[in-house]
Parts: structure tokens; C-alpha cells; sequence
């Protein structure tokens, strides 16, 4: 199937000669569009998004900290100064604060700098043998599964680790972790490949764990080394048996966050308005000055910029500034999704997502997108750079605790080179006010303005559901590969081909300028299970892990069948939870038909 390029056509538009008064150019993007993305491009300045970003980044900002508060306080005084309407949450939530390591091997001169991870495991000491594991990438495989049960594979290849202190190479991660965890390890030293220490977290939990998820919470003391101390260590141990002692400090437990929400409703909003739901974490470790301190001066500006050319708008924006998204694991992202479900089940057209922008020296721009968006991702970028960027899917991350509520996905990255250095500053005192150019800050700021001017300026409504069709059939075709033919998934493949049928009468309707509010949300309801089995390999309610997926997750164990004899237990497990996966998807489907059936019912168009 081809893709029309109409929603590409439309996306790029935005900078085209103005035609008559709601009416789309020669280009594609209507009048509306263009004049409220002029409006926001010409209400945000570079002087204002530095003076944001230099009082944003005055304070460290670990979640519930003075410094944090202090930021938001900013913040909202800043909004509410120009009467932007904005209310602040108060909630409880599990955080975790690394507070000091040592690591040291008693009877020598080794005792080296070291920091340990939010949610590591804390202990006053833990002396024992070393045994290098080498790189992370030599690690046995989890056997992941839907994400609520992880296991190591092999692990009996691994029995000398067992009441071992564990060296391993690679930045802390929240997997290999619980796989050290599984294989008996009592405790775990990272030596990071570069000169330098990167706060980071290694739980899997998604938000502040719960009865369903509260096991996945590691208690494996894990510390963390600069490169030329992973050397020395080993040049020891090449010498002799090596004992170490780790002692790890964490403030783990409950604490009070707050969370800014500005909501810009447009002038003629109605009590069905949907909204588009645009945020980013204010916490940091450090100072974050590219993260996040640049992106909260990006979000700032741009709600005061929409509020005051909401006459020009057409659907709500939502603003929101994340607390808890690094040392409470994206808690107050997941907070909002759980308290305000239905509301944005019932009103919610997408979420974009901001992080890391404004870097100084940034060449390189790519999108993270659900296939929904990625036209609109791409062609904002490929207007004002001439060039169209890497298009992938969102990771795990970035506080997309939306998926199962089902909004489309967007970010637009804009990044320094690896050759530059990258940005080797990332979660370390040295993400500072100065890694901030207010030039990029103001390009990168314009680009989010296009985004969101498309989806919120305008009748007509930004998004494919050919692209998503496309995507979920060579999703389920991929994953009938990996099952070696094992996993038949033929009803559903016909689904998807429904689904494209539909797709084909839906898509023209939308980009056509007459898109109600009814209308739109009426579209939102066909993406939405699609979107949820695509990104969602259990519940709808409970969050997943945080761990890395392809599409269509809930089909992860396919490959099983491939590898495993018939007759095996994992065979038959795998099976077991494949069937049930298969079962859910054609039931989305399904669900979609139905909501295609309605909104073309509702648009007069012939079925």
C-alpha cells in the first residue's frame, strides 16, 4: 500500500503564502494553522527563553526538593502574572535519593569515588569476592515475557557469581541489574566506559509501584566507577583474588511532589473541547541545564505564547511540568494518568512530549512518533531545516505513562553529534545553565511551536490512521515470522486489512478542514486501541515496565516458539500467553471497526 503524501503535505505548510481566510494553501496547511504558528514563533524570543532557562537552573532539583519547589514556584508566579490559568497538585509519591557510595577492597590502597543509583538496594556494607563479568552486552538474556516476571536464561552458566560482588562494564541499568540480582550476585559495581559518573536509576517499576508491581523493586546494593578505576581494579584482580567492600546509601520512601498544569482552553471553547497534552519533567539531577532546564523555559514560553493567541486556536493545550521523572521513575507522569484517566479518555487527542532541547552546538534533529504522527513529526522539522530527519519509535521512556489510555505519541529531538562529544555532560554536575545556546533553545522552541499550532489550530486533524494500519500489519507479520510459522495470526492480519479500508475513507475526512470537535474525538476513539496494543503488552491501567519493547510487545515470546521444542514447558508457556495476546489484539480491532463505523456515520460518509 502507498501512503498518500496529503498529511505530509499538510505538516510542512506552515511558512506557505496565506490564501483566503480558512482555506488551505497551495500547500496544504490552512490559513489558521499558518497564522497561529506565526503568532507563537513571533510571541517566543530567544532573551526571554534564556532568562527562563538561567532562573529554572539556579537549583539543583531532585523531585520534592526545596530547589525544585523553587523552580515551579517560578513558574506558576510567571503564568499566573499573565493570567494563564494554572493549578498545582500535591501528591504522594515513592521516590528514591542516592545518597553516597564507597567502594573499596580492604588490605590495599584501593578506595575509589563512587555514587549509587536511585532504587539500588542500600546496605552498610557488603564485603566479598570480585568476579569480573566483563561487558553488559555478555549478560545472559531476561526472559521478559509480558514485563511483570523476569528470569534469567542460562543461568546456571553463571553459578560463580552466587555470593559474588559483580564488575561488570556499562552505565547502570535497571535489567541487567535484577539479571545480576537473579544469578545470586550480592552486589554489583558498574564501571562506566567514560571518565565520569552518570546519575541513573535500575528499578523496572513504571510510576509508584503498586501491589501488582512492588516485586520488580531491586534490593541489589549497586554502585558505580569512572572508567580508569574499572582499570585499576582489574589490573589487581589479573594479579590475585580480589575482595571488595560496597557500601551504598539510599533515601527511598514517600514523599510530597508538586505538579503545574496550565490548561489554555481556546476563546470559544466548548464543555467537549478536546486538548492536546504537551509536557516534560521539571526535576533534575543537578542542576539539569539541557535536562530539563531549557525544555521547562521551552514549555513556559510556549503556554504564555498560546494563551495569548487563543483566539486563533481550535482545540485546548495542556501544559504540564513533570516532577518525579528520574528519582521517582516517571511518577508524576504516571500520577496525572491515574487521577485524571477518564478525562483524558474522554478529551485527550495526543501527548507530546519535550526533553533535552536547547543544546548548544546540536546538529543532528530526529522525531520519536507513533506512526499517527510521524508525518506531522517529520514534515515540521523538514520545513524549517530543509532536510527530513530520522523518523523512530518512542522508547520506554520520556514519561510516556499514556500509552495505555491510548494518545499518540511526539518528540522532536535536536542533539550534538557523537564526534562533538555528544552531550557527555547528561546526568552529571556538569548539565549546567552554560550547555543552554538560547539560539537552538529558540529553533528547537519553534519547531514544537509548528507541532502544536497543527494539532491545535485547525479543523482539520493532523493524523493517519493509514499509517498506523500499515504499521500494525507488518507488526503482526513480523511477529508471525519470528514464531518460525508457529503462531498463526491470520484473523488478525484481516482485521488490519480492515482497518486500512477504513483508514482510506477516514484519512481524506480529516485533513479536509471539517473535523468538528465531535468528529475529533469520535478519530481519537479508532486510533486508540491500536495505539494501546501497539505500545501495551499488559493492562490498560496499570503501568508496564520500563523496559525497552518492539511493536506489538504483548507478542514479544513469539520467537519462543522458534527456538523451544514443542513439547517444552517454556514452549507451552509462551504459547499459553500468545493465544491470549492474539485474543486482545483482534479484539482492538475490533473496537476499532466499530468506532470507524461511527465516525463515518457521523461524517454522512457513505460505509
Amino acid at each position: 500500500m502507498i501512503r498518500p503524501i496529503c498529511l505530509f503535505l499538510f505538516s510542512i505548510g506552515f511558512l506557505a503564502s496565506p490564501g483566503l481566510s480558512g482555506q488551505s494553501t497551495e500547500r496544504g496547511a490552512s490559513v489558521q494553522v499558518q497564522e497561529l504558528a506565526a503568532a507563537i514563533r513571533a510571541t517566543v524570543t530567544a532573551e526571554r527563553l534564556d532568562a527562563h532557562a538561567r532562573e529554572i537552573t539556579r537549583y539543583e532539583r531532585p523531585s520534592g526538593s526545596p530547589g525544585e519547589n523553587a523552580a515551579i514556584d517560578y513558574i506558576v508566579a510567571t503564568l499566573r502574572e499573565a493570567g494563564v490559568p494554572v493549578e498545582v497538585h500535591e501528591f504522594l509519591a515513592y521516590t528514591s535519593d542516592p545518597v553516597a557510595a564507597v567502594v573499596s577492597a580492604p588490605g590495599t590502597d584501593f578506595a575509589t569515588d563512587a555514587i549509587t543509583m536511585s532504587f539500588s538496594g542500600a546496605t552498610d556494607g557488603v564485603e566479598a569476592r570480585v568476579v569480573d563479568l566483563g561487558d553488559l552486552d555478555d549478560l545472559p538474556d531476561l526472559e521478559v515475557g509480558t514485563g511483570e516476571r523476569l528470569a534469567v536464561r542460562d543461568a546456571t552458566r553463571f553459578s560463580h557469581v552466587r555470593g559474588r560482588i559483580a564488575l561488570v562494564t556499562g552505565q547502570p541499568r535497571n535489567v541487567p541489574t535484577t539479571t545480576l540480582q537473579q544469578m545470586g550476585a550480592v552486589a554489583v559495581v558498574y564501571v562506566n566506559p567514560e571518565e565520569r559518573l552518570n546519575e541513573l536509576i535500575v528499578t523496572s517499576t513504571w510510576g509508584t509501584p503498586s501491589l501488582l508491581n512492588a516485586h520488580r523493586l531491586d534490593v541489589l546494593p549497586t554502585a558505580q566507577i569512572r572508567r580508569s578505576d574499572g582499570e585499576r581494579l582489574r589490573a589487581m584482580m589479573a594479579e590475585g583474588e580480589v575482595r571488595l567492600l560496597v557500601r551504598t546509601e539510599v533515601d527511598t520512601g514517600w514523599k510530597i511532589l508538586r505538579l503545574p498544569v496550565a490548561r489554555i482552553m481556546p476563546a470559544e471553547a466548548l464543555p467537549i473541547t478536546p486538548y492536546v497534552l504537551f509536557g516534560g519533567h521539571i526535576d533534575a539531577w543537578h542542576h539539569g541545564g539541557t535536562d530539563e532546564g531549557a525544555s521547562n523555559a521551552a514549555m513556559l514560553e510556549l503556554a504564555l505564547a498560546f494563551h495569548a493567541n487563543r483566539a486563533r486556536m481550535r482545540r485546548g493545550l495542556v501544559v504540564a511540568w513533570w516532577p518525579g521523572h528520574s528519582n521517582a521513575r516517571y511518577g508524576g507522569s504516571t500520577w496525572f494518568a491515574d487521577t485524571f484517566f477518564e478525562d483524558l479518555r474522554t478529551r485527550g487527542l495526543a501527548y507530546v512530549n519535550v526533553d533535552g532541547i536547547g543544546q548548544r552546538e546540536a546538529k543532528r534533529f530526529s522525531v520519536s512518533t507513533s506512526p499517527a504522527l510521524e508525518a506531522l513529526a517529520v514534515g515540521v522539522v523538514a520545513e524549517a531545516t530543509g532536510e527530513a530527519p530520522r523518523a523512530g519509535r518512542p522508547g520506554r521512556n520520556s514519561d510516556q505513562s499514556f500509552n495505555g489510555i491510548g494518545l499518540p505519541l511526539l518528540q522532536i529531538n535536536h542533539t550534538r553529534l557523537v564526534e562533538d562529544g555528544g552531550t557527555w555532560w547528561w546526568h552529571t554536575p556538569e548539565d549546567s545553565y552554560d550547555k543552554i545556546d538560547a539560539r537552538v533553545l529558540k529553533t528547537d522552541t519553534d519547531l514544537y511551536a509548528d507541532a502544536l499550532a497543527a494539532l491545535t489550530g485547525d479543523t482539520s486533524l493532523p493524523v493517519s490512521l493509514i499509517a498506523e494500519a500499515e504499521a500494525l500489519l507488518a507488526a503482526l507479520e513480523r511477529r508471525e515470522a519470528e514464531s518460525g510459522g508457529a503462531l498463526d495470526l491470520e484473523e488478525a492480519k484481516r482485521g488490519s486489512a480492515r482497518l486500512a479500508a477504513i483508514a482510506e475513507r477516514v484519512d481524506p475526512f480529516l485533513q479536509d478542514g471539517h473535523v468538528s470537535p465531535e468528529l475529533a474525538l469520535l478519530a481519537r476513539d479508532i486510533f486508540r486501541p491500536i495505539h494501546r496494543i501497539m505500545f501495551v503488552p499488559g493492562s490498560d491501567h496499570h503501568p508496564d515496565p520500563g523496559l525497552y519493547g518492539s511493536p506489538l510487545p504483548g507478542l514479544e515470546p513469539a520467537s519462543v516458539l522458534a527456538e523451544e521444542p514443542t513439547g517444552s514447558d517454556r514452549y507451552g508457556f509462551a504459547l499459553a500467553s500468545l493465544l491470549r495476546e492474539r485474543n486482545r489484539i483482534v479484539e482492538a480491532l475490533n473496537e476499532a471497526h466499530a468506532a470507524g463505523a461511527r465516525f463515518l456515520g457521523a461524517a454522512d460518509i457513505r460505509w
